[in-house]
């Protein structure tokens, strides 16, 4: 029940995004959004707090958000209001999704041992898109067991360019 809430969530504001003909802008802004909750866990508290009114808490929106769209300040205020926010990552990654199949981008997965910075991850991205000859975008996550290196995820396609690969590579080429 809580995933299709959450689905219903994100359709709703990529339906307004739509029917504003802003897409793009309102993706934009959402990670923005995104970004600025999870690196602040002490203002996702203060979202979250019954100790101050709603009216107090929309204030605080409107402030840290000003630079956002009045429909992507008014959407996180309603999440605030129907006590949603718990969900707001798989709200907002499923937004993200739904622009992406609007726009025809492919979505992926850049699995390192550490996490990489913006340009890495955007040098791959423009990379893969020379290759795939569509728009990719990817989410870094961390996985320890590839040593070093990496390994990108699309569509069920693998790009292994991780040490673990390449020992398991030579482990192979041994037993011949």
């Amino acid at each position: 029940m809580k995933d299709s809430l959450d689905v219903r969530y994100a359709i709703a504001l990529f339906t307004v995004a739509k029917e504003d003909n802003q897409i793009k802008k309102y993706q934009s802004e959402i990670k923005m959004v995104k970004l600025t909750l999870d690196e602040n866990q002490t203002l996702l508290n203060l979202f979250k707090s019954e100790f101050l009114s709603s009216e107090k808490r929309y204030q605080v929106v409107d402030k840290v958000f000003k630079q956002n769209s009045s429909a992507v300040r008014n959407f996180l205020k309603i999440l605030i209001k129907n006590h949603r926010l718990n969900s707001y990552q798989a709200i907002f990654n499923r937004f993200n999704s739904l622009c992406n199949e609007e726009n025809h981008v492919l979505e992926g997965i850049v699995y390192s041992v550490d996490k990489l910075d913006e340009n890495k991850i955007h040098e791959l991205e423009k990379a893969l898109k020379s290759k795939n000859k569509v728009d990719v975008e990817l989410t870094n996550r961390i996985d320890p067991s590839l040593i070093g290196g990496i390994k990108v995820v699309i569509n069920n396609h693998i790009y292994d360019y991780s040490i673990q690969n390449e020992l398991m590579n030579m482990r192979s080429q041994l037993k011949i």
